[in-house]
């Protein structure tokens, strides 16, 4: 008798747009009729974590059946508002951007198991609810989710009606079993080498990934767009980054060059590089050859490229010089003359992190050598550089002078220094890492949309949550108008 296969369907869920409402009267008036979007509404992602862990399944589980159903590429262009918050005064609306979840219903009545992933906070609540949804509609599937807010509170998880937990890697041994009652698992660490070729056929729409995590892609960035890495982990101790004092691995330069060209096969023309830390690979001489080698590569292949993760570009400067050769093999870009095609990279995330207090940082450089790295990259020829500065919980007045200063010393590096656009963020802090038991206005239980970058769940030690927010739309209204007048849209712009 022919043993029936164990069917695994794995949901790319609907992400979240928060939209704010209540500017009338106020000096924010651009945004009385339009609302101001919470930031970039993230809505034709390719779902990179559910390849990878369907490749893993379909490899150490052969007799079962694997699928991916991307409920947010089918309804990219649909909202609906599911919550409406009070905050500090003002209205915020939750709103479900994709497909509403009966379009899973199929996969959740026929499935043994469903999967999801998890990773951002903000994001959560629609897990949850999910996972309410499939349980109700079938009391006997089970549900199983990992990613790193699974990672950093798997017990609410548990609580949410998952019936198994990751706290580290997905562990496929575990689906060998039948789980009586729910678990936590892990914490696990697949090996990274049988990481490099995600079940990318597996994705129904794939040409319809045409989003990077910073906003629209500039002019001739083909799609679709595919995120990888080449390194996981940071030891660095960034205490707002949930990637903290990981242990660093990088993939060898012949897994690299496969992973590229299964990405390639697949019909991927551009890469977002999610790695952690990429340029700890370039801390030592053969590191940093293969790295410049892994890049030519990547040219030689067609493929265009970003960083949205950001760069610790103060690996860039050895004994007071810029690395030339290196900066070049990351920034610079051609355009393919019959096609108008770019090769090579368009867009780099550069965490400034802070203006002030730089000292707590081991891995951030003085001002003026930073400034000489900046000066490299804006003539390398980019197009387009996002800065960001996080606030921290007691941001003062001089706090807010000396980020303006900051940026506009930036400024006028990059309109000196070549033809680049440029976004000059600020983000909020979120509660997470080492602030995740700080105290909050807004339980992270009835408010996980407000887990963001761009407003706080929090007072300050010298301003209110509501103080925070307006202090910080003012500064970039003075710093960056066209990423301002963007949020009526919850796209970014660049200037």
């Amino acid at each position: 008798m022919t043993q029936r296969k164990v069917k695994i369907t794995l949901i790319h869920h609907p992400t979240v747009a928060l939209k704010i409402f209540g500017f009338g009267n106020t000096e924010f008036d651009t945004f009385i009729d339009s609302g101001l979007y919470l930031g970039n509404v993230y809505r034709r992602i390719i779902p990179a974590s559910l390849t990878r862990v369907a490749a893993v399944l379909e490899k150490e589980l052969p007799a079962a059946d694997v699928n991916i159903q991307d409920l947010r590429i089918t309804g990219s262009n649909r909202e609906e508002t599911y919550k409406v918050i009070n905050w500090e005064g003002y209205d915020v609306e939750a709103r479900r951007v994709g497909s509403p979840f009966s379009m899973a219903d199929q996969a959740i009545t026929e499935s043994d198991w469903i999967g999801l992933s998890s990773h951002f906070t903000f994001e959560s609540g629609v897990i949850m609810d999910l996972i309410r949804y499939a349980k109700k509609l079938n009391p006997r599937v089970k549900v199983m989710v990992g990613g790193a807010d699974v990672s950093a509170r798997p017990h609410d998880y548990i609580k949410g009606g998952a019936d198994l937990c990751f706290i580290g890697d997905f562990d496929p041994a575990v689906l060998g079993q039948d789980p009586t009652q729910p678990s936590i698992v892990g914490p696990y660490r697949h090996p990274f080498a049988k990481l490099t070729k995600p079940s990318l056929c597996k994705l129904k729409y794939l040409a319809e990934y045409k989003d990077s995590h910073d906003g629209p892609v500039p002019e001739g960035v083909f799609s679709p767009i595919g995120f990888l890495y080449f390194t996981r982990g940071c030891p660095r101790e960034c205490d707002f980054c949930e990637s903290r004092k990981t242990r660093y691995e990088h993939m060898s330069l012949d897994l690299a060059l496969s992973m590229l060209e299964c990405y390639q096969a697949a019909g991927i023309k551009t890469l977002n590089l999610v790695d952690d830390n990429l340029l700890l690979q370039a801390a030592n001489k053969d590191g940093r050859k293969e790295l410049l080698k892994l890049l030519a590569a990547m040219r030689e292949m067609g493929f265009a490229w970003e960083f949205p993760n950001g760069l610790e570009i103060g690996r860039l400067l050895k004994n007071g010089a810029v690395d030339e050769e290196l900066a070049e093999a990351l920034f610079f870009h051609t355009i393919e003359p019959k096609t108008r095609r770019l090769v090579g990279a368009y867009r780099v995330y550069l965490p400034i992190e802070t203006f002030d207090h730089r000292e707590q940082y081991r891995k951030l450089k003085p001002i003026e050598e930073q400034n000489k790295i900046l000066t490299a990259v804006a003539r390398a020829g980019m197009p387009e550089i996002d800065f960001g500065v996080v606030l921290p919980p007691d941001a003062d007045h001089d706090t807010f002078d000396n980020i303006r200063n900051g940026y506009l010393r930036i400024k006028e590096i990059v309109k000196t220094n070549g033809d680049t656009k440029a976004r000059y963020a600020i983000f909020h802090l979120i509660p997470i890492a080492e602030f995740r038991q700080m105290p909050t206005k807004y339980s992270v239980d009835e408010f996980p949309e407000g887990w963001n970058f761009y407003f706080p769940v929090y007072d300050g030690s010298n301003f209110t949550a509501r103080e925070l927010f307006e202090e910080r739309l003012r500064l970039i209204k003075e710093v960056d108008l066209k990423n301002y007048e963007s949020m009526s849209k919850g796209q970014y712009g660049y200037s």
